[in-house]
């Protein structure tokens, strides 16, 4: 399941809700790489970068019982 936030997240919240997630939650990065953010010590820094880009955040989720709680965050402003 894939997903694009447009709105600047709260980066702190976001980075919660992927470790909190089930699955693996995948970023795609600006040279359409994906990077897996779960567990991952940089992954803050790789939404701040994605969210600052101005072309929204692209997410990738692996486990689909998680995408009720990312789109609970979406509708909820990402704020």
């Amino acid at each position: 399941m894939t997903f694009k936030i447009y709105l600047k997240p709260d980066i702190e919240r976001l980075s919660r809700l992927v470790e909190e997630s089930r699955g693996n939650v995948l970023l795609r990065l600006a040279d359409k790489s994906l990077r897996n953010l779960k567990n991952n010590e940089s992954a803050a820094a790789l939404l701040q970068r994605e969210a600052d880009n101005c072309n929204g955040v692209e997410l990738k989720l692996s486990d689909i019982e998680d995408y009720p709680r990312f789109v609970s965050f979406m509708m909820g402003g990402c704020v």
